[in-house]
């Protein structure tokens, strides 16, 4: 293990032994490290070189924790290096599941109160849906094809770019409204990050670090001096699907299972079904949630969303499904107008950041 520590250790060592230091005015020195986007100031050079060493030591645990390699340690040929990132990600995932619960002794027992009525189905009986195709072809709908599953490094590295991006929106909104709109010029972008907050700059080089380890991005280069982003996302075909859309959909399933999981409820998550419904029409249902007896709908949308909201709200009464049971997800949505939104057109809106919080209150019969 302490042969592991010590590739971080040189790791930090060769990192900062590339830092750049200026006086850029009368008690203020600049300190940074160009090639990973990292920018402090201080009142004089030993301070900036402490908080530059400590930027960087927390955007080393923060690449870790989101599985970026960071740039010197690639390649799996090193046994050492390979030991400590299995042990890094081992750490991770226990600190990402939640406590098992500790057994209690049995509390006397007391009356049940009565269950609420559930909805009937043929024959009179309650509608428990063993699977979500199940439920739908109740309904009458035909799923006519299935999200075909990826090979588990591919989901892995997607879900992972999709929460990094999903988490931290707000400091990565305008990198990816410049990115969202290139992918239809399929021409390079820019973007200066001038004004932008140390917060926004880091979270940026870090994403199109990762965009381009991964060859989602074909180009990239940050240019330290004028803090400026340029960059050519790949023509791929599914990736642009991913970019422009497909990573909120993963996003918001993501975040479902683990909230989920979480509160040991048993459920099922579906993604992309295409489905025919009773009427001819056909349509891909973003993301379908069982929990128990009760089905959810989720729509998730990165852009327009005005010219088909009312046909969401004509499918919710297609798959019979209540307003508190339907979902549309817009990003950047503020929640004021979602608010108002919910009460125009009798669909749940929400954003990427308090979907799952609308949810759980849901879940627990305390929506407004």
């Amino acid at each position: 293990m302490l042969e592991a520590v010590g590739v971080i250790s040189r790791y930090l060592q060769s990192a900062m032994a590339q830092a750049r230091y200026d006086l850029v005015g009368p008690g203020r020195f600049l300190a940074e490290i160009p090639e990973l986007g990292l920018r402090v100031e201080a009142s004089h050079l030993e301070a900036a070189r402490e908080a530059l060493q400590e930027a960087l030591e927390a955007w080393l645990l923060e690449a870790l924790r989101t599985g970026l390699t960071p740039p010197g340690l690639e390649g799996g040929e090193d046994p050492v290096r390979a030991r400590f990132f299995a042990l890094a990600g081992e750490m991770w995932r226990l600190l990402r599941e939640p406590p098992r619960p500790v057994p209690e002794a049995p509390e006397p027992q007391k009356p049940e109160a009565p269950e609420p009525p559930k909805e009937k189905g043929e024959g009179g009986k309650p509608r428990k849906p063993a699977s979500l195709e199940e439920w739908l072809k109740g309904l009458g709908i035909q799923v006519v094809k299935k999200p075909q599953a990826e090979e588990e490094e591919k989901e892995k590295v997607l879900t992972r770019l999709a929460l990094f991006l999903g988490d931290r929106y707000p400091s990565l909104e305008k990198l990816y409204e410049r990115l969202k709109q290139s992918l239809s010029t399929k021409r390079q972008f820019e973007l200066s990050l001038s004004e932008a907050s140390q917060e926004e700059i880091a979270n940026s080089t870090q994403f199109c670090t990762m965009l381009k380890q991964y060859a989602l991005l074909t180009s990239y280069h940050y240019k330290s001096e004028e803090r400026r982003i340029r960059a050519k996302a790949s023509t791929e075909g599914w990736v642009q699907n991913f970019l422009t859309g497909g990573w909120l959909e993963r996003y918001v399933a993501e975040r479902l299972r683990k909230f989920l999981r979480s509160k040991n409820l048993p459920h099922e998550v579906a993604v992309g079904y295409q489905v025919t419904l009773p009427g001819g029409d056909a349509m891909e249902l973003d993301v379908l949630v069982r929990v128990g007896d009760r089905v959810y709908w989720f729509e998730a949308k990165t852009g327009d969303f005005q010219a088909h909201i009312a046909k969401y709200a004509g499918l919710k009464k297609v798959l019979g499904l209540s307003a508190r049971e339907s979902f549309l997800v817009l990003l950047g949505m503020d929640k004021a107008r979602a608010k108002e939104l919910t009460a125009l057109h009798g669909l749940t809106v929400v954003n990427q950041a308090n979907f799952v919080e609308v949810f759980q209150e849901v879940l627990e019969g305390n929506a407004p």
